[in-house]
């Protein structure tokens, strides 16, 4: 397939502005991994894993993890590396993670039982737990945030001593407004394209989600109250993941309630955004919503990083309609990796207080 141009223009700046090593591909063997535990006030004991370039020695300037919204594991694996590993070890930096209530080896009912507040309660939580493990060095940590934990990541980071937050793949706009874009992508990039049936669909998602997020129904209920608007629940993307992306109603009710922009007027610490300009699922106006209004607060503490042709898991494609599909894409990591690993690398810098 062939590659933007811009993309390769990204990738080059990146290096010349922060020589970061490139030569052979990382391995999972450049980490050492040691698992932690934390104790949250209902009384579970969730797993955690600090890992960290291995030979490393002392505290290290560290990120702390906020996962999509997916019911995966986040445990260390040997056979490949996670992208925020990567970039930890492009960084120098160590690497934060908690698995979530009733995954691997968490107590409690399990992700698809877990509400979007407890989420938040449980990372922050654990962020004030893990500070002090001895890898970590605690005047130097930066949230990041992937997909929709981007969203919980301006949350956990509230009155929290971190130096910085990075997120890709979600915006700051309300989770009904994000809905409604999500729905607009579906029906604009979906094979099945039928542009005059656009209009009228999405009036109908409208009403749905109006109930279903703002009025807080059940799906169940929506159909049996609203005979006109059968058919909405199974149409949308993620419902077949029980109940809705995996996770129970009341996720998706909080998540509605949330004042994220009011979130990242409150942190003032440097952040920095990173946008695939194929993306699925968040809206281009949802992220730099983000950059927007935290330079406008205040100017220059925001960094936009847009990566051409990029698709929600940042691998590159030939146009959005292979986006959308998820055809052909070609994995490019370093275009994300070395220019947030510079970013950390100069904020580590910034705040160093050593002479």
């Amino acid at each position: 397939m062939s590659i933007h141009p811009l993309i390769r223009f990204a990738a080059g700046f990146a290096a010349l502005c922060a020589p970061i090593a490139a030569a052979a591909e990382p391995s999972p063997a450049q980490l050492e991994h040691q698992q932690a535990s934390v104790s949250t006030s209902e009384g579970l004991t969730l797993a955690a894993y600090i890992s960290r370039p291995r030979g490393a020695s002392g505290p290290l300037p560290s990120l702390f993890l906020t996962q999509s919204v997916a019911c995966g594991s986040i445990a260390p694996r040997k056979d490949r590396l996670a992208r925020q590993e990567r970039v930890a070890l492009a960084a120098n930096y160590a690497l934060i993670r908690v698995e979530r209530a009733g995954t691997g080896a968490s107590e409690g009912e399990g992700c698809d039982a877990l509400d979007y507040e407890t989420e938040v309660r449980h990372y922050r939580e654990a962020f004030d737990q893990l500070r002090s493990h001895p890898w970590v060095d605690q005047s130097n940590i930066v949230v990041i945030g992937s997909s929709l934990g981007s969203t919980v990541a301006p949350l956990v980071a509230q009155d929290k001593p971190v130096t910085g937050v990075v997120v890709q793949g979600a915006g700051a706009l309300t989770y009904f407004e994000r809905m409604m874009l999500f729905d607009r992508l579906q029906l604009e990039r979906q094979a099945d394209f039928m542009p005059d049936a656009i209009d009228r669909e999405m009036r109908r998602r409208l009403a749905f989600h109006y109930r279903y997020l703002i009025e807080q129904k059940t799906p169940a209920e929506i159909a049996a109250e609203h005979p006109d608007l059968q058919g909405v629940w199974e149409s949308l993307v993620g419902t077949d993941a029980s109940p809705h992306y995996g996770r129970p109603y009341a996720w998706h009710w909080q998540a509605a309630e949330q004042n994220w922009l009011a979130a990242w007027a409150g942190l003032e610490v440097p952040i920095m955004v990173v946008f695939g300009e194929y993306e699925q699922f968040e809206s281009r106006h949802g992220h730099r919503a983000i950059v927007d209004l935290v330079n406008r607060l205040r100017p220059g503490t925001a960094t936009w990083l847009e990566i051409p042709q990029a698709g929600h898991g940042l691998r590159v494609y030939d146009n959005p309609l292979d986006a959308y599909a998820r055809n052909n894409g070609v994995r490019q990591p370093e275009l994300f990796v070395e220019p947030v690993a510079a970013w950390l690398k100069r904020l580590g810098a910034a705040t160093d207080p050593s002479p």
